[in-house]
């Protein structure tokens, strides 16, 4: 039988299409909820991993946040994540995601995070559990203009591998910012055709001046 570092190694290497399945399974919202937090976790979705002693039981979704609370809090435009015991379990993974279709308008998503953790993760994938964006290793902006109309997950991961709960990860300033376009002010074209219209009767006139001389 696996101990639990030896399963905390099979287990982190499919953690990946194990979380999409589960996020990208329900709808998603036609965009990011709730990216500041000002309403607790509300739009999102949560999964633990538990070990009571015995068992260890992985991706147990979370339905109620407050079951949870040492894993899973929020202040101020900032989210907590956190392996710790609940209880007598210990919560060795704790994850945090959201699905949602980017805007015909999206342009950039961004953030700001740190870490303390044997493992954390902060990415965006597609629907297809492909990798589009490591904040880790590819920076803080996810580029988002050639991705409009699909389906992509925003999902955070923190997890224990050495028996020595604690570890944190801190997510925060989640931007998404979309494109404007400017447009003309209304009385801009017919501006533009007084203007013509007076050069027009303007040479005009000066062509009859010389006619008549």
């Amino acid at each position: 039988m696996l101990n639990k570092k030896q399963s905390a190694v099979m287990y982190w290497c499919c953690i990946t299409l194990l979380m999409l399945a589960l996020s990208l399974s329900s709808k998603a919202s036609a965009t990011l909820i709730n990216s500041t937090f000002d309403n607790a976790l509300t739009g999102w979705q949560g999964q633990v991993d538990i070990f009571d002693g015995v068992n260890e039981l992985f991706f147990v979704d979370v339905n109620d946040f407050s079951d949870f609370s040492n894993n899973f809090s929020t202040n101020a435009d900032t989210l907590f994540l956190s392996t710790d015991f609940q209880g007598a379990d210990e919560i060795f993974g704790v994850y945090l995601f959201q699905s949602f279709t980017v805007g015909a308008s999206a342009h950039s998503l961004s953030l700001a995070f740190s870490a303390a953790a044997d493992f954390f993760q902060v990415a965006l994938f597609d629907s297809s559990a492909n990798l589009l964006h490591d904040f880790n290793t590819d920076g803080a902006i996810a580029n988002l203009s050639a991705l409009r109309g699909q389906v992509v997950s925003l999902e955070f991961a923190v997890g224990d591998t050495n028996f020595s709960l604690g570890d944190t990860l801190t997510v925060s300033n989640i931007q998404l910012v979309h494109t404007s376009v400017a447009v003309p002010e209304p009385l801009s074209f017919p501006l533009w055709l007084m203007a013509l219209t007076g050069l027009w009767v303007r040479r005009n006139s000066v062509t009859s001046t010389y006619t008549l001389r």
